[in-house]
């Protein structure tokens, strides 16, 4: 599996309120409010959209916790702690892309990719889906065109793969806690003077009305 490095240090936490607010709005960088002329499924709402990104927040933070209340609990990187989270088993669970079945990790890219689904093309099926993905989990960060998911962003891997690295890439408590912070600000950042999109924002940015037009926005 492919490691991205993180660095330890300080991580600003997001603007919660600004981010997963009920009144979210789509920015101009997302392309706006613009259906493109498109109907149902290929309309992706201010509500919907802000629904994804806050249960992606609510999975990572409750990952997040469960992780460092262990670690707490184990004292240490213990094989049972890897164990019961799963790391470094990415490619044993059901399928050659999943993790461990019933470790932490597989039960979270579980719930990530079941959220997918609920952007236009996002879960990545079907012959004609032009954006191969959101990128978001372990199916659908190989197939993806999102360039937030892009070997010089995140490395092609998914959240759940992120987590796994950096825990990997953890030696202390608090290099722990920054490296499960950075995933999350990778994750659903929506870019500023100091960070990049994350992944979530920048698949609605790539494709979107902002970009390829393979569907639109609307705020409701």
């Amino acid at each position: 599996m492919k490691k991205h490095h993180f660095v330890p240090g300080h991580v600003a936490i997001l603007e919660e309120r600004a981010l997963l607010s009920g009144g979210f709005k789509f920015p101009a960088a997302l392309g706006g409010s613009n259906t493109l002329g498109f109907k149902g499924a290929l309309v992706l709402t201010s509500r919907a959209y802000n629904n994804v990104q806050s249960q992606i927040n609510t999975a990572i933070l409750n990952f997040n916790k469960n992780v460092l209340n262990l670690f707490n609990q184990q004292k240490g990187f213990t094989d049972a702690f890897n164990a019961k989270i799963g790391v470094g088993t990415y490619g044993t669970g059901a399928t050659s892309y999943s993790y461990a079945q019933g470790t932490a990790l597989a039960h979270l890219d579980a719930r990530i990719a079941s959220l997918e689904f609920k952007l236009p093309y996002g879960g990545g099926l079907g012959a004609n889906n032009p954006t191969g993905g959101a990128g978001l989990s372990n199916r659908t960060a190989l197939t993806t065109l999102n360039p937030g998911s892009s070997a010089e962003s995140v490395g092609n891997l998914s959240v759940a793969e992120l987590l796994d690295n950096a825990i990997a890439n953890s030696t202390t408590q608090q290099e722990l806690q920054s490296n499960l912070e950075q995933v999350r600000i990778q994750t659903l950042a929506g870019g500023n003077s100091t960070t990049t999109a994350g992944i979530l924002p920048s698949y609605i940015a790539a494709f979107g009305p902002a970009g390829s037009h393979d569907f639109g926005t609307k705020n409701t």
